[in-house]
């Protein structure tokens, strides 16, 4: 299956079965690719919605598997590609019923995913002309996203979300991003919004940003903050104000070797004058990855990675030590994962 340059497009190749498939580590493994399909644009910021992706790609959305689950995926062509999976939880037998009647208990689920490369693709440096995504499970969650690429300049994003199988909790969301050599302006449009935020690199270390948006429902409009400050080639300042959320967040990325990764991540709500704390490691060895959490709730987890040919094996497990809970998981892929 043909890759997809980061710089042509937001989305990542998705591995469907993860969590949140766009959030992938910038392990900077460019060095074996012909010079065009490098990163040709070393001083573009990330967008004002992704700047803490490589952060929160093994602070928050690790996918930690509670139960079993397995899933098969291929590509029955260049262009096509599908992925099926199962998720089976735990029992929960014996245990206490959820005090919270919001939360409901989790049940077996199935899971299809696909995914569309437009143009021809016959080599795996060819890039493809627009991407189409889509996802469905058993309890009526829907996904679907299209990305078109106009030029060097503009990238228009369409996605539509429902959240269950009633129609009224939809979402749509158009988003136009606009990028150059240094900057990363985009406009959204969607579902009772409408935004436009920008991202600056200033000098040889700096990104600033904000984002202004307005809340039609409601008739409100917000301010958001970013900043990336580069204190050396292996580590990373962030922080940002979330004005939706009232919210602040600051972040740090440190490389400490070749493929060893020491994550942190601090947050804040001033609504409520709580705050959270979480440290993460991520370790990726030959044909293993390891990563390990901990937040200040003294809420460990940790998810190990086996990667063969044509097989993926992860083994999961969540210690609360607070609340007395410790759950474990494990999860089996077989085909083009």
């Amino acid at each position: 299956m043909a890759a997809i340059n980061k710089e042509q497009v937001d989305m990542d190749n998705p591995a469907f079965a993860q969590q949140d498939p766009h959030l992938k580590i910038n392990d900077d493994e460019e060095m074996g690719l012909p010079p065009q399909f490098r990163n040709r644009y070393p001083r573009r910021p990330p967008l004002f919605d992704g700047l803490l992706n490589n952060v929160r790609a093994v602070t928050k959305k690790v996918e930690h598997i509670k139960g079993f689950k397995f899933e098969v995926a291929g590509g029955l062509s260049n262009n096509f590609h599908l992925a099926h999976s199962w998720m089976i939880p735990p029992s929960s037998k014996g245990k206490a019923p959820n005090p919270n009647p919001m939360k409901q208990p989790p049940v077996p689920s199935y899971t299809l995913a696909a995914q569309y490369l437009g143009g021809s693709l016959k080599t795996p440096f060819d890039q493809p002309t627009y991407i189409m995504t889509g996802r469905w499970d058993s309890t009526g969650k829907l996904e679907a996203a299209i990305i078109k690429k106009l030029n060097e300049m503009f990238n228009f994003r369409f996605s539509a979300f429902y959240l269950n199988s009633d129609p009224l909790n939809a979402q749509m969301h158009l988003d136009c991003d606009i990028t150059g050599e240094d900057y990363v302006h985009s406009i959204k449009i969607g579902t009772g919004l409408y935004s436009f935020n920008m991202m600056q690199t200033i000098g040889n270390r700096l990104v600033l940003g904000y984002e202004m948006m307005t809340l039609t429902e409601r008739n409100l409009s917000l301010m958001s903050y970013a900043m990336k400050f580069g204190i050396n080639k292996k580590q990373n300042f962030y922080t940002q104000y979330v004005g939706a959320a009232d919210q602040l967040i600051l972040a740090y990325n440190h490389r400490l070797l070749d493929k060893a990764y020491f994550m942190s991540e601090l947050e804040y709500s001033n609504q409520t004058g709580e705050s959270r704390a979480i440290l993460g490691y991520r370790q990726k060895f030959a044909i293993s990855e390891v990563i390990v959490t901990v937040n200040s709730n003294l809420k460990f987890s940790s998810a190990l990675t086996l990667q063969g040919f044509a097989y993926q094996l992860k083994l999961c497990a969540i210690a609360d030590y607070k609340k007395d809970s410790y759950k474990f998981g494990y999860g089996i892929a077989m085909g083009q994962v």
